[in-house]
């Protein structure tokens, strides 16, 4: 009961050191009525910007040659208790002194948001019970993340020769460490090595995701009925929960989902303020940051992030190219702020892992040459045969998203080609389109590559999927 009380008391500590950042990112807004209901927003992102700098202080922490203690897991404890409820008391004041909005919904309205979050709660108490009632079981959360979250507990350190031996770390040493951090973080805090409560982050990092997409969607549209309903087909999506190497594992692929899905929010969101030709400014600078704080915790979660990162700019220039070329200037320099911030995020990452040794790591970029990609020519069509049966042919198990998407293509093909919508179908089809050209250029059989990791790597874009969905049958805000 006392290590219950305390991953409890620590979640809420990580929770509320990400709620101050949030709400320091967070632009503000003018109505009231936006303050509203931009609370999912920032509850959202608390818990994901939580995690996410829980590991990089870990990690700065580590990398000045300062060791891990149970002191400072609770003063980092303690800090984001205080933050939280400072921040909470803070938003709660200036949403007094503003005065509540009148509700122009009507009765149905309210029982349908009512249901919804009904709902979502329900989803996200039966997430967490199902992820804390089985300890780490599979072999990537027990030998690349378990045991490395072990090993930095009981050293007190990331510098240490066991995570430096390629056999120990079963030839994973360079894998990045957002979840061991953060699992060594309520390891010291318990005083012990529990593999069942520290999966705690995993359902937690699902519920920051549902609520995120949630608190934006409301932010960009005129009918929040249809944000609830989009909010939870994103919770329900079968990729994520209840598959078992989704949410409810110990493994990176979830985690990637949330982040990568967060970064996409919120470039999609300043896509939206751009073209709005009224935005405010302070809505155009923070909005690239937050993305590029998420893509940074992406890349620092699982190297799948870097990929994502690449397509993400790409995607950006063509947009910026197609629909912005009277205001290249403003929108090079958001682009640039973007990529800034996560490179700022992932230095210390990279700085770090530059010292630890090679081994079995796939290497891409140095096989991305013309003969590669040719000799693996022959295993684009199965490839793509493959991705198909999954996204569509098996929508049963995984997730009908990939059919509603292209019914929400066809149905409203017009704004499929606005700017912020344009640029979730590049990003889909260029993470498609690396999936692909990364099982060409592999050292393994196309089979065992894509065919081992296209399902959870599916799930990581989906979030994408629903983003593209939603923003095709919502009403914007103006």
């Amino acid at each position: 009961m006392t290590d219950l009380l305390l991953i409890l008391l620590g979640s809420a500590g990580i929770w509320g050191i990400g709620l101050a950042l949030a709400q320091f990112l967070l632009p503000e807004s003018p109505s009231a009525s936006q303050s509203k209901s931009n609370l999912a927003e920032l509850l959202g992102l608390g818990l994901v910007m939580g995690f996410g700098s829980t590991a990089l202080f870990y990690l700065l922490w580590a990398m000045t040659g300062l060791r891990f203690t149970s002191g400072l897991a609770y003063t980092w404890l303690s800090l984001g208790l205080v933050l939280g409820v400072g921040t909470l008391f803070v938003r709660y004041r200036d949403s007094k002194r503003r005065g509540a909005a009148l509700e122009s919904a009507s009765a149905a309205e309210l029982d349908f948001r009512h249901l919804c979050l009904g709902l979502l709660i329900f989803l996200a108490a039966t997430t967490v019970i199902q992820t804390l009632v089985t300890p780490q079981r599979f072999w990537d959360e027990r030998a690349i993340f378990g045991l490395k979250s072990i090993v930095i507990f009981q050293e007190s350190t990331i510098q240490n020769e066991s995570l430096l031996n390629p056999d120990f770390v079963q030839y994973h040493p360079k894998y990045p460490l957002l979840i061991p951090l953060n699992q060594a973080h309520f390891y010291l805090l318990m005083g012990k090595v529990n593999d069942r409560w520290s999966k705690i982050m995993f359902p937690l990092l699902y519920v920051g995701m549902v609520l995120t997409f949630l608190g934006v969607l409301l932010r960009s549209t005129i009918k929040p009925v249809r944000a609830w309903l989009f909010a939870l087909m994103l919770a329900t999506v079968p990729a994520m929960v209840p598959w078992e190497y989704g949410f409810l594992s110990g493994q990176a692929d979830g985690p990637v989902a949330c982040f990568h899905t967060v970064a996409l929010l919120y470039l999609w969101s300043f896509l939206c303020a751009m073209n709005r030709l009224n935005s405010e400014s302070s809505v155009l600078v923070r909005l690239p940051i937050i993305a590029g704080l998420a893509a940074g915790m992406t890349i620092f979660t699982k190297d799948e992030g870097i990929a994502f990162f690449l397509v993400d700019l790409i995607a950006l220039f063509i947009v910026s190219i197609l629909c912005f070329r009277k205001r290249l200037l403003s929108i090079a320099s958001s682009i640039f702020q973007f990529a800034l911030t996560t490179v700022i995020v992932v230095a210390p990452w990279f700085f770090h892992r530059n010292q630890l040794p090679s081994t079995t790591e796939m290497a891409y970029f140095s096989r991305m040459q013309i003969t590669t990609l040719a000799e693996g020519f022959s295993a684009l069509l199965w490839a793509i045969q493959h991705l198909f049966q999954c996204m569509f042919l098996e929508a049963w198990k995984w997730g009908l998203q990939w059919w509603v998407l292209m019914l929400s293509l066809c149905a409203f093909p017009a704004k499929a080609i606005k700017p912020h919508q344009l640029f979730l179908l590049l990003n889909l089809l260029g993470a498609l389109a690396a999936l692909i050209i990364a099982g060409m250029i592999a050292p393994t059989p196309v089979q065992e590559h894509i065919g081992g990791s296209s399902l959870r790597f599916l799930m990581q874009i989906s979030g994408g999927a629903l983003l593209f969905i939603a923003g095709q049958w919502m009403s914007e805000a103006d």
